[in-house]
């Protein structure tokens, strides 16, 4: 509130040709009163209704414009988390703030406003930026307007809505997803702001590629970057990594306010976010997926792990990263086979919450196989947005971002089964993907046709679909050791849809004879 957002609101839509709507006046229209009155008349849970439905409303209209409007919303149209998420999903959200003096005076000299009626506005303010701090930090951007001019605000907020990142909810650990070409000297300086130093997490090969054009950037900038190689591969995703890092942060003076950047893929990323959570019992890191594989998956969400014995990512942490840049430029270099078999992570996505993914997949299947540039970047949006918004609702994976383990329960085990060297987690991942969706259709959930189309999608991509008797039989021994086990059960991930995923408890005896029979 008294912020600035509706001259603000005005100047966007003034620079961008577009549409502006302010919320609160849609509201007045409708009802006839002033929102003084709305709030005097009916009270607040009354008012907070009307502008959830007219947001959603709004929201709805909007999507079918070509060119979408600046919607200016009241200080509470977002409180809601279900509704905030669900903008987050579909719009950029900038929250402007400034101190609370500053925004006291503007009250007083401003329109009327309930939210801060009483004798000291100031103090009133106060309350409720400690009360909606985690809300409003819940956005794509946060500008100050302390001592910025309304172009230069209006600017920001208009180059955020051209870069279209993407966001994932975790109130005060909320951090952007960037996703496009040449993002690193654009985007780093923010990411590491503040540091005291930081640590290159890396592998051999990627090093080799990528480390010294890093480390320049973050030499360029006044920070010297202490450098961490490690072995390729997911048989070394392991504590000697971790103690690797560990030593170098430990020799290296390494404290609170360090930053770590995990360069890499997927093991890189899992390794390099457990270690950071670890350090110092917690320090902040950020994430530069070189991989297909860890631009979709692995650098997002926040769960960092190392595998133990045969028991995979069993021991770790969730710790959000504070940035992603997903750079896919930097994708061109990663190997055939890694790249291949990091589509199946992509069609998991599509099958729990996207169907024009799937669609995009089955039209796209040579420009996808070419490694289209563009295409890339429309799978990696698309798979990110659909994690960002399973995790935003689910951070810790107390229920819903359970759907995002489709495929991987026999996935994991295949891949453990084979000692972290005979299958990429992709291809393991797509044998499971191809069990879950038989054993979905021996429990009768997953239609046979969804099944089949499925399989030959990732056929056509390049994966394998076919595990093997013996395979699977060496898999079903390990899942016992699968996270999602409780007791002598296990919470398996069935497809009902393209798009639409649920979890059915099964014993792991009647799991494991499932998986035989589907073999």
């Amino acid at each position: 509130m008294a912020s600035g957002k509706s001259t603000i609101g005005r100047r966007v839509a003034e620079l961008s040709g577009r549409r502006f709507i302010d919320l609160d006046q849609v509201l007045v229209e409708r009802t006839g009163l002033s929102i003084s009155d709305i709030f005097l008349r009916h009270g607040e849970p009354h008012f907070r209704r009307l502008e959830k439905d007219a947001l959603g409303e709004l929201m709805d209209g909007t999507a079918r414009e070509s060119e979408p409007p600046v919607i200016s919303v009241g200080g509470g149209a977002l409180l809601a988390r279900e509704v905030r998420v669900g903008v987050l999903d579909r719009a950029i959200v900038v929250t402007l703030r400034a101190r609370p003096e500053e925004l006291a005076r503007r009250a007083r000299t401003g329109s009327e406003r309930p939210s801060l009626a009483g004798d000291d506005p100031r103090e009133r303010i106060v309350a409720l930026l400690t009360e909606r701090r985690s809300a409003y930090l819940e956005a794509h951007a946060v500008l100050d307007t302390d001592a910025l001019a309304v172009d230069e605000l209006a600017a920001a907020a208009l180059e955020v809505w051209k870069r279209d990142p993407l966001v994932v909810a975790a109130g005060d650990r909320s951090y952007r997803v960037e996703i496009g070409s040449g993002l690193l000297d654009a985007l780093l300086q923010p990411l590491v702001s503040g540091a005291s130093r930081v640590v290159v997490v890396s592998n051999r090969p990627v090093m080799a590629l990528h480390g010294e054009t890093l480390c320049a950037a973050l030499r360029r900038r006044g920070v010297d970057p202490v450098p961490v190689v490690l072995e390729d591969g997911e048989q070394y995703k392991t504590n000697v990594s971790l103690e690797r890092i560990w030593q170098a942060a430990y020799e290296n003076g390494i404290d609170r306010t360090a930053v770590v950047v995990a360069l890499g893929g997927g093991v890189v990323t899992d390794t390099a976010g457990f270690a950071a959570a670890c350090w110092m019992r917690g320090v902040r890191w950020v994430a530069l997926p070189t991989t297909l594989l860890a631009m979709v998956d692995a650098s997002v969400g926040g769960k960092t792990a190392v595998d133990f014995h045969a028991a995979k990512n069993c021991v770790g942490a969730f710790w959000q990263p504070s940035g992603v840049l997903c750079d896919v430029a930097l994708e061109s270099t990663e190997p055939e086979r890694c790249y291949t078999s990091a589509l199946a992570e992509v069609v998991k996505t599509a099958l729990i919450g996207d169907p024009e993914l799937f669609t995009l997949l089955e039209r796209s299947r040579d420009a996808v196989r070419a490694r289209d540039r563009d295409v890339i970047e429309e799978l990696v949006r698309r798979s990110v947005r659909v994690k960002a918004r399973v995790v935003s609702l689910d951070e810790r994976e107390d229920g819903l971002r359970a759907v995002l383990n489709l495929g991987h329960t026999l996935g994991h085990a295949l891949e453990s089964a084979a000692d972290y060297t005979g299958l990429t987690h992709g291809e393991a991942v797509s044998l499971g993907l191809v069990l879950a969706l038989r054993i979905g259709e021996r429990l009768k959930r997953t239609p046979a046709a969804l099944r089949a189309s499925a399989t030959q999608l990732l056929r056509d991509l390049g994966l394998p679909v076919d595990a093997g008797p013996e395979r699977v039989r060496a898999a079903v021994a390990l899942v016992g050791h699968d996270k999602k086990r409780t007791r002598d059960e296990l919470s398996f991930i069935v497809a009902t849809d393209v798009g639409s995923v649920e979890a059915v408890r099964l014993p792991l005896e009647e799991l494991r004879a499932l998986a035989l029979a589907a073999a």
